[in-house]
């Protein structure tokens, strides 16, 4: 931020650098400085010292200019304060106080000399990463430790911090929090911890960790960073954006904490306007620090223990059970029942409806060691080992309808982390220094059964009302009856930097080894329906899904292989003039991979290529150019431009080596099932021997998961344009400081799933409204993964104000952004399995991509940062921090209504056709013409030429509420049309969060004792009608009404009233609530 006092010309210079500094960082765990020596003439001083000592440690770093004035000075730690001396032959010593570095960014220092014999001292107090430890400079956004003290957040999130970013929206999905950037899918992150990738590689959470809370601890981060387009070559490894944390280090003196904090039922609210909600949990985190010298200026420890656990409310429920989400037609009487029968027939337990606690524990351990004045090296263990419950539905997939699932059917993720991670700093001479880094970590994930992996599927017919069938699902769901990954990772990277003249020129190597063991063996205990109680107690099925290896073994699906990513890069930063900076970077990267996948002759011949296809031999050049240009005084602009790649999930691919149809399959059955009552004595499974001798002498003819064999790494073009205004403003005060950038994304290569089966839509037959008819019968299951080359785009604008103010009321400061989004994709790539990838979104055509507005963007969010803080009492700080955000809805598609996960194909698909029970047919597959999650044809009424008069069985009361529900809703503007995908929006949310912190005094002078109060939704605390937040269900659709293809026209079957197709998900961050916290430092 521009400095407010009267400085001397030196002074100016210096703290207005500070306040611009943006030259970019490496994607690593340090910061850097970089500067000039010259008169104010222009006499440039050669052979100039340039002291850098970080006051808490001791730690000092020097440089010297060169034969142009200038210095560079890499590889120093994060935060501060700094003293920087400067000394010389011919002018008087300098020396700048108070400087504090910021995660990822560069401080640019020119010092301009007099001739005197007297040192002048400056102090950089308009520093805004020194006064409030938090700095939005375009495309990136800073928190320093005063920052993230002021972040209001419950659950202790690095997303909460991450999400003041004007470029960063946070959705709310299963529990978690998806942070989303730049409008790209919250899995194209990347999250580096003191130089560690830390994000989901594999792609299995919502959160975007590799863990279901953050999998570092608030108090062990010495700075956060936000960057949405970093053109330095060193970063890459996603296309959405990256989060960087650096933790905490030791100093010369012994430094503590120990931290309390609890919220439970009693702090929180229990309506959103006229829904009640009940909530029944307690959550406690306990987190002590400590850090200091083991050697005095020479070596350091720091070490922080965080704990937390949780006992959770209920999600969904049946009626009594005091869920958030009451299933209506499922009692606790029903439960008790099917829980008795399950009982006296197979001897397992169900469960019910309780919630057991969620844990987390995350262990920090830090070394540094300043070796020399010259050679600086740091040590990391981290350790996060926890768990909780997820509650699931069924996934039974053998029935259609509301389906609830008991505990048994819910499972237990955990999630443990290790990473060893070794950093050199390395000063050889005042122009050429080196970084060395190799880290080790290691991450198993586990989702465990509730009450055990051995033991089916059960989906049980309770009732239909209205039309709409209700089950209760039991037994593990299909996707946990054999599920475990662990995964390994050695990073290796070795990068130099040399000064010569105005240009630091810098080269890098980079290879990541990741080794993969992943069992996926979904149905491979069975998923059993059936139609009634009376079934139950018989015995007696009507369905039956099997998967498994062949043998009847799951283990033999295990997908044990790997992958090895290298890159080369090379940058030139060229300080062209005092005020323009030009940076020039190659990056290339290449792809190796580890084990092999079973090719399928059956494949081979239907489809004339392998199924083989890896990432092996692929590779990527990434070109990167920016510049910063300080067109006067008071206006810098910035741009840049970049090719990115990563962050697609490594499940994507795992999928090809796990289910390449050789030794899997499935062996199903429907009909009167008899259900052993007894596990098979050598299995171990509850599966008929029939079943199982069918698949045992089947054929190896699967399913196949592959690659195309024109399969690309996915990237994106990122194009950035900015600029920064200082001004002093006549009624709003002086030092304000307005920004405004503009980002344009343009995806390559965007991953797709389609059905090899039917690549092409059938030649004489089309849907009534045009589009394509496929046949994919005849042949097992073949999803492919292809690359499309004009996957999208996107086009964002963000304008952001920023001041402070030191008043007689206060200390003062704010930050206020509005940021503008227009994203387009091709909408795949939400989920984890290739069937889920190809069938669970929207889609027109989904064997032929097309671009329509992105799941994950949000086109108006505004954002205010607002911090205040007083002394009442000599020395006992009051504070109060409120971050704020009002954002549009989350998009959504009006769809037919079928079943998106259907896999029995009952007589005659979706043409027509009757099950067992009497219902119409329904099926996701393209067999003939699957509109399942197919985007809605809207009839303009009934003498719509695609409209059958037979629709709804010719009832005319029935076809006359359905017209009325298409002309008062957002349909009627697609009137005789397709409905877009994403055409419409969930509504506008406001959420406050505030942080209340209050210094008491404490046992000893030189300690401290902070009392907190962070309340998260504070509008819904003053109102109940505030704050509500609500997301569309599943595949971010809305089920209108089912339909057949009838003589040339669409039959429409069933209408959902308006409650269902409008029935969004009510979410618990809807209500208040308060977390209290201790804070003791020593």
């Amino acid at each position: 931020m521009r400095a407010k006092n009267t400085f001397s010309k030196i002074a100016v210079a210096v703290a207005l650098s500070v306040g611009l500094s943006t030259a970019a960082m490496a994607q690593s765990t340090t910061s850097s400085i970089k500067g000039s020596v010259a008169t104010e003439s222009g006499t440039i001083y050669s052979n100039a010292t340039i002291t850098i000592i970080h006051t808490p440690s001791g730690t000092a770093s020097t440089a010297t200019t060169n034969e142009n004035g200038s210095f560079s000075a890499r590889g120093l730690r994060v935060g501060g304060p700094y003293t920087i001396v400067v000394t010389g032959d011919g002018f008087a010593p300098v020396q700048v106080d108070d400087v504090y570095l910021s995660l990822d960014q560069a401080l640019s220092l020119p010092v301009t000399v007099e001739s005197s014999t007297q040192t002048e001292v400056i102090a950089v107090i308009g520093s805004a990463t020194a006064t409030a430890g938090f700095s939005n400079d375009g495309l990136s956004t800073s928190l320093g430790l005063e920052a993230l003290n002021q972040v209001a957040s419950i659950d202790r999130d690095i997303t909460d911090a991450a999400a003041q970013n004007p470029f960063a929206a946070v959705n709310f999905a299963n529990d978690a929090k998806a942070l989303t950037i730049a409008g790209a899918n919250n899995r194209f992150n990347s999250l580096t911890v003191d130089g560690v990738a830390l994000n989901d590689r594999f792609g299995l959470n919502d959160n975007g960790f590799p863990t279901q809370r953050s999998p570092i601890s608030f108090d062990a981060i010495e700075s956060l960073s936000i960057l949405t387009a970093p053109f330095d070559v060193e970063y890459n490894g996603f296309t959405g954006g990256t989060v960087n944390a650096v933790t905490k280090s030791g100093t010369n003196e012994f430094h503590g904490s120990f931290s309390y904090f609890t919220t439970d039922d009693s702090l929180i609210g229990d309506k959103s306007r006229d829904d009640n909600l009940d909530f029944t949990f307690e959550e406690e985190t306990f987190v002590a620090t400590l850090g200091g010298p083991i050697i005095k200026d020479k070596l350091f420890f720091f070490v922080a223990y965080d704990t937390y656990e949780e006992t959770a409310p209920l999600r969904d429920g049946p009626v009594g059970s005091g869920a958030l989400n009451i299933e209506p037609n499922i009692t606790l009487d029903d439960v008790a029942q099917v829980r008795q029968i399950v009982s006296d027939v197979w001897g397992f337990d169900i469960g019910g409806f309780e919630k057991a606690p969620a844990e987390d524990e995350k262990i920090l351990a830090n070394i540094d060691w300043n070796i020399n004045d010259d050679h600086r090296a740091k040590f990391t263990y981290l350790s996060t080992d926890g768990n909780t419950i997820r509650e699931q539905r069924g996934n039974n997939f053998t029935v259609f309808g509301d389906t609830l699932g008991a505990s048994s059917a819910w499972y237990d993720r955990s999630e443990k982390i290790e990473s060893y991670i070794a950093h050199v700093f390395s000063d050889w001479t005042a122009d050429f220094s080196t970084q060395f880094k190799i880290a080790s970590t290691s991450q198993k994930t586990g989702q465990n059964s509730l009450n055990g992996a051995e033991f089916p599927n059960f989906a049980v017919f309770l009732r239909e009302v209205d039309g709409d069938s209700t089950y209760l699902s039991i037994g593990p769901d299909r996707f946990r009856h054999g599920n475990e990954l662990s995964q390994d990772f050695l990073t290796v990277k070795f990068a130099a930097e040399y000064v010569v003249g105005d240009h630091i020129l810098k080269a890098g190597f980079e290879r990541e080894e990741v080794d993969v063991n992943n069992l996926f063996a979904q149905n491979s205990e069975g998923s059993y329906a059936f139609d009634s109680i009376e079934d139950l107690r018989n015995a007696t099925a009507s369905e039956l899904l099997y998967n498994n290896a062949v043998t009847n073994n799951e283990n033999d699906l295990r997908a044990i292989w790997g992958y090895n990513s290298n890159s080369l890069y090379v940058q030139d930063s060229w300080d062209v003039n005092p005020y323009l900076v030009l940076d020039f970077g190659l990056r290339y990267d290449w792809f190796e991979s580890e084990g092999s996948i079973r090719e399928n002759q059956n494949f081979v011949n239907r489809y004339g290529y392998s199924n083989t296809t890896d990432i092996d031999g692929l590779d990527l050049v990434l070109p990167r150019f920016s510049f910063e240009w300080l067109a006067t005084d008071d206006i810098t602009v910035r741009g840049g431009i970049g090719r990115f790649s990563g962050g697609s999930p490594a499940v994507w691919i795992s999928n090809s080596y796990s289910n390449d149809g050789v030794i899997s399959d499935s062996s199903n059955a429907s009909g009167v099932i008899n259900v052993p009552t007894t596990p098979d004595a050598s299995t171990g499974q509850y599966i008929p021997q029939d079943v199982l001798n069918t698949l045992a002498t089947k054929a190896t003819d699967g399913s196949v998961n592959a690659l195309s064999p024109d399969f690309e790494i996915p990237t994106t073009w990122k194009f950035s344009l900015g600029a920064a205004y200082y001004v002093d403003l006549p009624v709003l005060g002086d030092g304000w400081l307005f920004s405004a950038d503009f980002l344009y994304n343009k995806l390559e290569n965007s991953s797709y799933w389609f059905d090899q089966r039917c690549v092409s839509p059938l030649p004489n037959v089309t849907a009534p409204d045009g589009r394509g008819v496929y046949d994919c019968a005849g042949a097992p299951e073949a999803i492919v993964i292809g690359s499309f080359d004009d996957g999208g785009k996107g086009q964002l604008i963000a304008l952001s104000a920023t001041n402070d103010w030191e008043t007689e009321a206060g200390n003062f400061d704010m930050f206020f952004s509005y940021t503008n989004a227009d994203v387009q994709d091709i909408g795949y790539g939400t989920e984890a399995t290739a069937t889920s990838n190809y069938s669970d979104f929207a889609a027109f055509d989904r064997q032929q991509p097309s671009e329509g507005i992105s799941n994950f963007q949000t086109e108006h969010l505004f954002k205010l940062r607002f911090n205040w803080s007083k002394e009442f009492f000599s020395g006992y700080e009051s504070k109060v921090s409120m971050f704020a955000t009002r954002r549009s809805g989350q998009p959504y598609s009006y769809t037919f209504d079928e079943n998106n996960a259907c896999v029995l194909e009952f007589e005659g698909g979706v043409f027509g056709g009757i099950d067992s029970r009497g219902r119409q047919g329904r099926c996701a597959r393209e067999s003939r013409h699957d509109n399942a999650g197919h985007l809605f044809y809207v009839p303009s009424g009934p003498n719509d030429p695609l409209f059958s008069s037979a629709s709804f069985g010719g009832d005319a009361a029935t076809q006359q509420a359905f017209f009325d529900y298409i002309n008062n809703s957002e349909l009627a503007q697609y009137a005789g049309g397709i409905a877009p995908r994403n055409g419409d929006n969930s509504s506008w949310t406001t959420l406050v969060n505030v942080r209340f912190q209050q210094e008491l005094p404490a046992f000893h002078e030189d300690h401290s004792l902070v009392v907190t109060l962070d309340i998260e939704n504070f509008g819904n605390l003053l109102n109940d009608d505030w704050g509500r937040v609500e997301r569309t269900r599943a595949d971010f659709d809305r089920n209108v009404a089912s339909a057949v293809i009838d003589n040339g026209q669409y039959r429409y079957l069933r209408f959902n009233n308006q409650d269902r197709i409008e029935n969004l998900e009510l979410l618990a961050q809807s209500v208040w609530q308060v977390q209290f916290g201790i804070n003791y430092k020593f």
